[in-house]
């Protein structure tokens, strides 16, 4: 149970509160792009494919213990599924865990906006980081 992971947060993950809840001992390592990606609004945040898109978020160094806990907050394997890709992070390119809507999730979250409190928790992870902040009215 030692074992560490790199997790890049895009949603609500990214408030530094929100995390130090979820994975009480991770340590957020800074700003961090995903790769090949663009970020959507589905009711919560959630990623697409899309060749050469970027999506900034937050890179996380988390326990197992941790990785655990947040799949039950994003209700893997049946709300999202967890993922291994690429993210930069200062001037390297490594190998991250993220999570992705399931098919059947994005089909009945479609074109559902955010709810205003996850709006303020997700822009306030952002600004706190000094990121893009997708999630300002």
């Amino acid at each position: 149970m030692n074992n560490m992971f790199l997790y890049f947060a895009y949603g609500s993950n990214m408030n530094p509160a929100r995390m130090a809840k979820r994975c009480p001992g991770s340590i957020a390592l800074g700003g961090a792009v995903l790769l090949n990606h663009r970020l959507v609004e589905r009711l919560y945040a959630d990623i697409d494919f899309v060749s050469g898109a970027t999506v900034e978020g937050v890179l996380y160094l988390i326990s197992e213990a941790n990785l655990a806990r947040l799949d039950a907050c994003e209700g893997y394997p049946k709300v999202y599924r967890r993922l291994w890709l690429e993210v930069e992070f200062d001037g390297g390119i490594y190998q991250a865990i993220t999570y992705e809507m399931s098919r059947w999730t994005k089909f009945i979250r479609r074109r559902k906006r955010y709810p205003e409190e996850y709006r303020k928790i997700c822009s306030f992870g952002a600004d706190y980081y000094g990121i893009k902040n997708n999630f300002k009215k």
